[in-house]
């Protein structure tokens, strides 16, 4: 198995920003099956050869689809949560006690949006528990082309606004602490839309904050999705947020 794939470099960009993407680390015959699963299942009026069909798909789910039908594929399962790489990187980051993985969440999509005015990102923090999220481009992602979308450093002025480790449950949920506290303060910050080429992988901590990026290209913004968790996260998910956010990450500890 590969060891230490990240450089210390890379250790303390993913202490500082709460990301890093690694460029490509996928299989292309696996990346390829994947772009021809979704096609075949994806509606009629989508046709794969002409791009005009494209603009404006699922407008009424911010222009995205998330296709699940196959996340519990071993070939879908092999792309991105077994690949050596990136299983050596969550391990070099968490320690090597990682859960296998039964399933991936899915090829998430983002159709262009074509002429529509420019509206906010979707600033949020992912509710579920987990440790380590991973976003596989499968093809292509342009700059302004609907990439996974974050707020470097964010993760840090999150952490300590949730009374529990890993669970989402913040200390207060009024509307004046969003409009007043860490919401506001990091929604004013810039965020930084991730692109790149086919086979590239965002990895990213569980409490940044992040968008699906608005696709103004012509193309779809195609990602398999994936979340590293340590065997042990169902024992301490609900225990207190520790004072120590890396206390989980062994390859991050200062």
């Amino acid at each position: 198995m590969m060891t230490n794939p990240l450089s210390t470099d890379q250790l303390s960009f993913f202490r500082d920003n709460g990301y890093l993407i690694l460029c490509g680390v996928l299989d292309p015959v696996l990346m390829a099956q994947a772009r021809d699963s979704w096609w075949a299942a994806a509606p009629p009026e989508l046709r794969r050869d002409d791009p005009d069909t494209w603009v404006g798909a699922f407008a009424d789910s911010r222009w995205t689809w998330k296709y699940r039908e196959t996340q519990d594929r071993p070939w879908l399962i092999d792309l991105l949560a077994g690949n050596a790489t990136l299983r050596a990187a969550a391990a070099q980051l968490l320690g090597p006690a990682l859960e296998a993985a039964e399933r991936v969440r899915g090829i998430y999509l983002v159709f262009p949006e074509g002429d529509v005015p420019e509206r906010p990102v979707h600033l949020h923090v992912d509710q579920h528990p987990f440790h380590l999220g991973a976003v596989g481009y499968i093809d292509d992602v342009p700059p302004n082309g609907g990439g996974f979308t974050v707020w470097p450093g964010s993760h840090k002025r999150f952490y300590p606004t949730f009374r529990t480790a890993y669970t989402f449950n913040p200390v207060d949920t009024s509307q004046e602490y969003r409009e007043q506290s860490a919401w506001q303060e990091v929604s004013q910050q810039e965020p930084v839309g991730t692109y790149g080429r086919a086979g590239d992988v965002v990895l990213w901590h569980h409490r940044l904050g992040h968008s699906a990026g608005h696709n103004r290209s012509r193309q779809v913004r195609q990602a398999v999705l994936y979340d590293f968790k340590r065997t042990d996260l169902a024992a301490v998910q609900d225990e207190p947020t520790p004072g120590d956010m890396w206390r989980d990450w062994p390859g991050v500890q200062s």
